[in-house]
């Protein structure tokens, strides 16, 4: 039996997640919510959504629901969250999780009281690249990781379309909204982190509240440095969201793929490894074709609704996504003291 999902909030995000669970095997899509009913409606129509709800507690009082998708801004995610789980449906909640520790403390424990599970929204962690990355790192083809780099490169036009991010009430900025996603990559390739420091840059390109752009070091519990820069301030390309991965034996770099073939294969994946390939030479690793960059939201999907109906464990955990909160409210943590914050 298929997972049954509703979602509440069509923003731009829905239009990613809709594809996806209709593409997804073992989910579907039963009822959609949002304030803007007219907007709720155009989705359902787009998509082939069935039901279009007529308020908040009609949603939760539909029997059929398993499950609720939170597309929401960050400052309503732990409200929704905690209702679906107390009216017994199962959430899978957009990134970031929480805009605290303990917010997510607190959803996490709704759905323990509950018996449901909370999961988050940690897409990349289901895209091809990051899959081989994973594989490469295990089987000790760039053998053991030193130090790490991510660059997440946006224009304002992010800000653009989710006009809450750029008030107060998002809950921070580019770090929040745009950096959770290399820490919970990180954290998921590397192992937990120790300490973090962190900078924003004081030359605002976005008018925005928070931070438009900041750069934090993480240092692992293993020994491992890593450096992640985030803007949303690009005037103009690339735009990009890169992983730079050295080992004592080899290199790893996963970029945006900008060849004619992009919208099939939208990542490129590049190594240097002797174990792997029998040379120094930088070599592009061969990755699954298909699906473009949506593709790790169905393979998400699908992952959950297995975990869902099945109990089978998922490859992300509701603790996954407190843990990338906690990098990211370190970060801002130091930004705030000036002094490394140890987790």
């Amino acid at each position: 039996m298929a997972l049954s999902v509703a979602i509440v909030g069509a923003g731009n995000i829905s239009t990613v997640h809709l594809p996806a669970i209709k593409e997804a095997r073992g989910a579907e899509v039963v009822g959609i919510f949002d304030q803007d009913t007219n907007r709720a409606q155009e989705r359902a129509t787009e998509y082939g959504v069935p039901r279009v709800y007529a308020s908040w507690g009609e949603l939760l009082g539909d029997a059929n629901v398993q499950c609720v998708a939170v597309l929401l801004p960050h400052d309503l995610h732990e409200r929704y969250t905690v209702e679906a789980l107390n009216a017994g449906k199962h959430v899978v909640c957009e990134k970031p999780m929480g805009q605290s520790v303990a917010e997510c403390d607190r959803m996490l424990a709704a759905a323990e009281r509950a018996g449901k599970k909370l999961l988050p929204v940690h897409n990349r962690v289901y895209d091809y690249p990051a899959e081989r990355i994973a594989e490469i790192l295990r089987d000790g083809g760039i053998g053991e990781v030193f130090l790490a780099q991510t660059n997440g490169y946006e224009g304002p036009d992010t800000v653009g379309v989710r006009p809450w991010l750029g008030t107060k009430r998002a809950g921070g900025g580019v770090l929040m909204a745009q950096a959770v996603h290399p820490a919970y990559i990180l954290r998921w390739l590397l192992g937990d982190v120790a300490k973090v420091s962190c900078l924003f840059g004081d030359r605002k390109v976005v008018d925005m509240t928070n931070e438009d752009t900041a750069v934090a070091v993480l240092k692992f519990r293993n020994g491992a440095l890593a450096e992640m820069s985030a803007t949303f301030g690009i005037a103009h390309g690339p735009f990009d969201h890169s992983i730079q991965l050295h080992g004592r034996e080899g290199y790893l770099h996963l970029t945006s793929n900008r060849g004619p073939n992009r919208e099939s294969q939208p990542f490129l994946l590049e190594a240097i490894s002797p174990k792997l390939f029998g040379d120094t030479d930088l070599h592009e690793v061969e990755l699954p074709t298909g699906g473009g960059w949506q593709h790790g939201f169905v393979r998400l999907w699908e992952d959950y609704a297995r975990g869902l109906t099945e109990g089978t464990p998922t490859r992300v955990t509701g603790e996954d996504g407190k843990r990338a909160v906690e990098i990211i409210v370190s970060a801002y943590e130091s930004q705030e003291t000036g002094k490394t914050v140890s987790l």
